[in-house]
């Protein structure tokens, strides 16, 4: 019912009124070119817009050629006023009578205008007679980072603003440019548009979209080279599927305090890591798919090479985006070592383990390497729902909060705890059953780009549970990461784990590590 009043609704006639000129020739949908778009044409895109009309009311309807999240809102004005601000991909219902859209990218005052007549019962459409315009920002290895740009139109030389690239290993995408058709340039952040370096022009034509990437030098923002292309960076797009895959190495000293499963103490530390994610972003769905592998062997003084970092981790997020930046979400966690663990004893000593129950039972004596845990444990499993809400989003600083209900299943499969190191041909164990709680969760990420060269994220992650409301999970982790050149970083890691399920002690690390990263998608 609803698909058949929309049909009824998108199939009435276009109606303009505004200067001669436009009377004469109005904006056309022959102008489009939806072959060139990442979405469907217009009249599809109001097909599937579940928005109703109400009786007495009519609507406008503003297509986009990107994802509408990423492209300007458009603006409705009566008499001069402001009567609705919506994005692109969703209808305006208003009552009848003659508007202007203001549409574009920049202020208000920056923006193009198109008149519209809104009749009782039908659905304007305004053909996309307008060109949108992507600039992915590389460097030299093709790999997407925040380069800043300015964009100026010719010949005039009015400034349009400052255009950011995206880092996509954190998720993000770039911004799509709304523009009226003409010749633009873009230029090297500062400079002036009669520079006769560090710039390139192109051409934006009716209804088409336009895909820039532009070269540049990560140290000064030089701009090395740019041109039109189908896809820019390495980042692999099906469809409304976003893929992409890293593997690297690193080398690193680290101080650690209780932490379960590690020597405590400084430790030095080399390994190997994977990390491979794929998101899917339609209109109204996110869908976000991670996987993480991270290997490494680890030498504490006095001690010889242990298993250092062993964890696996799957994650799945479902977000409902209700806004742009709010809507409910579902999640999913998996997380565990891949390898059995060790310890090393330097001769005969004695095994005590130390139960839930407070008993004590000898477990023999043993000498040389003596097995913890075995493959794939413990392992940790994680759900939850509730809502997302991004709470900003600017160049310095970007944080998304998640509050709901979720729940946590712990199972330690054997996992053998030492409560210190052997001494005197003993050493304590404790062991832990399996353990299921569920409770209040909430989660806040955050990243905040101090220059171009210094990235800072943090993720606070916690647990409140109805088991035990006083002991609530926390895990906080917060990196400092320093780029050296394209594949070379420099980084510090501060992690803190509070979880009397694991350990009845606080667990904290510091890491310093040299990352190198390929990447492979």
């Amino acid at each position: 019912m609803r698909r058949a009043f929309a049909a009824i609704a998108v199939g009435a006639s276009l109606a303009w009124v505004g200067t001669p000129a436009a009377r004469a020739a109005p904006p056309s949908f022959d102008q489009e070119r939806p072959d060139t778009w990442d979405v469907p044409a217009s009249r599809e895109q109001a097909e599937r817009d579940a928005t109703l009309v109400p009786v007495g009311k009519g609507a406008i309807f503003v297509p986009s050629m990107t994802d509408p999240a990423r492209e300007p809102q458009y603006i409705v004005l009566r008499d001069g006023e402001i009567v609705a601000t919506l994005p692109p991909g969703k209808r305006a219902v208003l009552e009848p009578g003659v508007y202007e859209v203001r549409l574009g990218s920049g202020a208000l005052a920056d923006r193009f205008a198109r008149k519209v007549l809104v009749k009782e019962a039908r659905t304007t459409v305004v053909p996309a007679t307008w060109s949108t315009v992507v600039v992915s920002v590389v460097d030299e290895r093709s790999e997407p980072f925040r380069g800043s740009y300015e964009l100026v139109r010719l010949p005039e030389g009015s400034n349009l603003g400052i255009g950011l690239g995206a880092d996509i290993e954190l998720g993000e995408e770039v911004r799509s440019w709304v523009l009226e058709p003409g010749t633009y340039m873009v230029i090297k952040t500062g400079e002036s548009f009669k520079a006769r370096r560090d710039f390139y022009t192109f051409r934006a034509l009716p209804g088409e979209l336009v895909k820039l990437a532009v070269v540049m030098d990560r140290d000064d923002g030089s701009l090395l080279g740019a041109g039109q292309v189908a896809l820019a960076g390495t980042e692999t797009a099906v469809r409304d599927w976003r893929l992409h895959f890293v593997v690297g190495g690193d080398a690193e000293a680290n101080r650690r305090s209780d932490m379960v499963g590690f020597p405590s103490g400084i430790g030095f530390a080399a390994g190997v890591f994977l990390d491979f994610f794929a998101q899917y972003k339609p209109q109204r769905h996110l869908v976000f798919l991670r996987l993480k592998l991270e290997e490494g062997i680890v030498q504490v003084a006095g001690q010889p090479w242990l298993k250092d970092r062993d964890e696996l981790k799957v994650d799945g997020l479902y977000v409902y985006r209700i806004l742009p930046w709010l809507g409910p979400y579902l999640r999913l966690g998996y997380k565990s070592p891949v390898f059995p663990a060790f310890t090393n004893l330097d001769g005969p000593t004695t095994v005590v383990v130390e139960k839930d129950d407070g008993t004590v039972a000898s477990l023999g004596e043993h000498s040389g390497r003596y097995t913890l845990s075995h493959p794939f444990s413990p392992i940790e499993l994680k759900g939850g729902a509730g809502m997302s809400l991004i709470a900003t989003a600017s160049y310095l600083l970007d944080a998304n909060v998640r509050v709901g209900f979720g729940g946590r299943a712990l199972l330690n499969l054997g996992l053998r705890e030492p409560t210190g190191a052997p001494a005197d041909g003993l050493l304590r164990v404790v062991t832990h059953g399996n353990s299921y709680q569920y409770g209040l969760e909430a989660t806040a990420v955050g990243s905040l780009r101090l220059t171009r060269w210094v990235l800072a994220t943090t993720e606070f992650d916690m647990l409140e549970t109805v088991q035990d409301p006083k002991n609530p999970v926390i895990s906080w982790e917060n990196n400092v990461g320093v780029r050296l050149v394209s594949f070379l970083s420099l980084n510090y890691i501060f992690k803190l784990l509070r979880d009397v399920e694991r350990s009845a002690r606080l667990q904290t690390e510091h890491r310093i590590l040299l990352r190198f990263t390929f990447q492979i998608l």
